[in-house]
């Protein structure tokens, strides 16, 4: 099976992707080390998407697509679009 270049979601009129370059960050968190992609990838957007997508509308931005990051130093992701970071969360 391909790994596909990245994961996406929708909810709220946002369009979350996650790349596929950031799951590798993801996994070298502790939390999330044991877990294979897609299942890791997949249940990451899941459980956190409509979270994101209401701190998004309340913090007044326009829905769209959003490109997640990861900070494994800081362990947040970060939610951007293009090089404005809209909003940053704890993992």
């Amino acid at each position: 099976m391909q790994r596909p270049q990245s994961y996406r979601i929708e909810r709220g009129g946002f369009r979350f992707e996650l790349p596929a370059a950031q799951v590798d960050h993801l996994k070298k968190l502790p939390d999330f080390e044991t877990r294979e992609e897609p299942a890791l990838a997949d249940d990451f957007l899941r459980f956190r998407a409509e979270g994101w997508a209401e701190n998004l509308t309340d913090a007044g931005a326009e829905p769209g697509p959003v490109e997640i990051r990861i900070d494994t130093h800081q362990k947040k992701s970060q939610l951007y679009r293009g090089d404005d970071l809209l909003f940053s969360a704890d993992l």
